[in-house]
């Protein structure tokens, strides 16, 4: 969801805000180093998607994921989580807008490596690296380059490249839903735009 102070419109500004994060998240899949991440707390959205872009993901037990971009009128920047979890599993989350996966859950669904105990998620991460780091690192570079052209063989950049026009489309058109949350968060503030939301999808 774009800052409430930020009023991007039309194709062109678009196009520059979701294609910077989409690059982003991405550089982390790319890097030819491996990558781990480190987290505790929410871990929503776009942090998700980079979260998921890591090689390795540690979570401690305070750590609680989702994409709750659909809640807001929004779409997917960079739709990689079908790679990482099974369709029926992203569909479950991306169209509910879940965002409160715990981290035994995020584990229990491959979203994450391992949980470890709360504040210990960063000491986790180093230590990890440390072992990582003994090993030739010519060996572990062309070890995830291989790794990584196994999904990307089965189509994966194609797909999140045509996952990045989609929401392009979505975000420069507009929904009726995120201008409604906007307008609210703007005057009332975020807390009162949350709570809008969440009222709309409290159906029990």
């Amino acid at each position: 969801v774009c800052s409430s102070d930020l009023r991007p419109s039309g194709k062109a500004a678009w196009r520059e805000i979701l294609e910077r994060d989409f690059s982003a998240t991405m550089r982390f899949w790319s890097l030819s180093k491996p990558t781990i991440a480190a987290v505790h707390g929410p871990c929503l959205a776009g942090a998700f998607e980079l979260a998921l872009a890591c090689d390795i993901t540690i979570a401690d037990e305070t750590a609680f994921f989702g994409e709750p971009e659909l809640k807001f009128g929004a779409g997917i920047v960079t739709m990689i989580l079908p790679w990482i979890t099974g369709p029926k599993q992203a569909k479950e989350i991306i169209f509910n807008g879940l965002d409160k996966i715990p981290a035994a859950e995020a584990l229990r669904l491959g979203l994450v490596n391992r949980v470890v105990p709360a504040g210990t998620d960063v000491n986790a991460a180093m230590a990890m690296a440390r072992h990582v780091a003994v090993i030739d690192p010519d060996l572990v570079r062309q070890t995830k380059r291989a790794i990584n052209r196994a999904y990307e063989i089965q189509g994966m950049r194609e797909a999140l490249t045509v996952g990045l026009d989609i929401d392009h489309s979505i975000e420069s058109h507009g929904s009726p839903d995120k201008q409604a949350f906007m307008d609210i968060a703007r005057e009332k503030g975020l807390r009162a735009a949350i709570d809008w939301r969440d009222a709309r999808f409290d159906l029990d």
